[in-house]
């Protein structure tokens, strides 16, 4: 309920832009990678790599 009552004035609105904005090295690298869709679905794994996971932790 605390939310309700938070203002967003314009000066936290322009620092919220400027931190969420990717540098250049950060948008060149996005654009190389290929979009989700675009990438092959992995196989979903095996009860077996559970199991072990299970006995390590």
């Amino acid at each position: 309920m605390a939310l309700q009552s938070l203002q967003i004035t314009a000066i936290t609105a322009m620092r919220a832009r400027d931190v969420s904005r990717p540098t250049p090295e950060q948008q060149e690298a996005a654009d190389q990678r290929p979009l989700r869709d675009e990438t092959p679905r992995r196989e979903p794994r095996r009860g077996r790599d559970r199991d072990t996971r299970q006995a390590q932790g």
